[in-house]
């Protein structure tokens, strides 16, 4: 008998994510609010759950994708068919910016609801807070609907450069709204 092995997979918590992903119906859900580009070989739904599983697998940074996904059994995570290759940095990109065109707030408030709908999340109970990261160095925007960093208040009534974020989460800590703003905007929930 000949056996051969084509490649070797660390089994992880990765599996289980990913199975909540695809059960949840969260990639045909992103394909139909970011249509699926006849140009591109990957779909927002792929990049999206990439990123998931990369957040969640404790790497450090958002950088390299493409090579960690040869380091993942990515027809088994995300969908078959893929080649890790077309992870490469311009491709997840552009997929962020279609997210983004979509209204990324809307892609995200109707996973959450659909996450709700299929799981009986409990809503009775909401917690909001927001928080400031101060950041050095000169950053120019190219237009005026871009994310502002720039000077504002922090909660210690610091002056400094600075942008904002937000989160609102259910009484089981389940967040169900996040938003980056501007860096004067008030530091208040």
């Amino acid at each position: 008998m000949d056996v051969r092995i084509r490649a070797i997979y660390e089994s992880s918590y990765l599996n289980i994510i990913s199975t909540l992903f695809k059960d949840l119906d969260l990639p045909q859900l992103i394909d139909h609010l970011v249509p699926v580009d006849p140009q591109c070989q990957t779909r927002a739904s792929d990049v999206v759950g990439l990123l998931t599983l990369d957040i969640l697998s404790g790497r450090q940074a958002l950088v390299h994708l493409e090579q960690w996904a040869h380091d993942i059994d990515l027809p088994k995570l995300i969908r078959p068919g893929l080649d890790p290759s077309w992870f490469n940095d311009d491709a997840v990109a552009r997929h962020l910016d279609r997210l983004y065109e979509a209204n990324i707030h809307q892609v995200l408030s109707s996973c959450l609801v659909q996450i709700d709908k299929k799981e009986g999340l409990s809503l009775r109970v909401f917690y909001a807070d927001t928080t400031d990261k101060t950041v050095y160095g000169a950053y120019e925007s190219v237009s005026s609907e871009a994310l502002q960093i720039t000077h504002g208040y922090n909660r210690h009534h610091r002056w400094q450069k600075q942008i904002g974020f937000g989160l609102i989460g259910n009484e089981d800590g389940i967040p169900f709204y996040g938003d980056v703003h501007d860096g004067n905007v008030p530091d208040k929930t």
